[in-house]
Parts: structure tokens; sequence; C-alpha cells
């Protein structure tokens, strides 16, 4: 039985990794800006300046113009992708405040001034697109043991 010593396909570097990475964040953070948009309540205007409290003087944009992603790299390599969404963002996604803490599908205070129902606005493309990460470190990670099985340089 004779092994393959060389493969046709092109390897995946760190900065081509790094580039789909943020290719896939980008997606992600799209497709939660349009799922804000179908939001009735909310700032009617772009921005908003706290006029009193812990807040005062600080600037609140609008949720869509709020998310943000990152990437951690280590040596180059993409470990780790994270969303930067306002409080009011997570306060939307899992229905809190007002005496309701997280407890999916429940109301916990029933005296509670607002009642509000959850909305999977972020999560939902996050879950949507996940495969499509993985099959991208998938094939990073199996170009990385191609090269170290077969000893040859790292790219």
């Amino acid at each position: 039985m004779q092994r393959a010593t060389t493969t046709t396909a092109p390897l995946l570097t760190p900065e081509a990794f790094y580039a789909a990475a943020r290719k896939w964040a980008a997606i992600v953070r799209n497709m939660a800006k349009s799922n804000t948009r179908r939001f009735t309540k909310g700032k009617d205007k772009q921005s908003h300046t706290y006029q009193s409290g812990k807040k005062k003087g600080k600037t609140e944009n609008k949720l869509r113009d709020s998310i943000q992603y990152s990437i951690v790299r280590d040596c180059g390599i993409p470990e780790c992708i994270s969303f930067k969404i306002p409080i009011h963002g997570i306060f939307r996604e899992w229905a809190v405040g007002y005496g309701q803490p997280r407890v999916e599908g429940k109301y916990v205070s029933r005296n509670s001034r607002i009642k509000r129902n959850m909305d999977d606005w972020m999560d939902l493309p996050i879950e949507k697109k996940m495969p499509n990460l993985s099959e991208i470190s998938a094939d990073f990670y199996s170009d990385q043991v191609l090269i170290s099985s077969f000893g040859a340089k790292k790219v």
C-alpha cells in the first residue's frame, strides 16, 4: 500500500484562516443587524445621550449600529470569535428586566410592569452559520495535521 506524499489542494494558511473567520463573523453580524429591523420598539434616533445617572453624557447607539465582533488570535491563528452587543440587546434576546430574570419561556415576576417575549435575534444567526465555521476550522487543522505528519515545513 503506497501513501500519497503530496497534495494538489492549496493549504489553508493562518492568514487565510483569519480572513475566512472575519468573513464568517461579518456575515453573522449582518444577519443579526437584519434581525433587529423587525423590532417595533426601540430607539427612534440614531443615538441617545444619557442626561442623568451613572451614564450621564455617554452616548448609546441603536442596537443594529452597536453590534461588533472580535477575533482572538494565538500566533496568528484564530482561537475565538466573540460578539459584543449592548446590554439592551441581551435584554431583548432573553426578555429580562423589570424583575424578569433569564428563565427560558417563563415570566417569573407576576407583578412586572412590562411583559416581554424572548427573541432569538443574535443566537439564531450564529447557530445557522456554525457549520460553515466548523468546515473552515476543519480545513485549516486538517492541513496542519498533514504538514506535521509528512514533516513538511509549516506554512
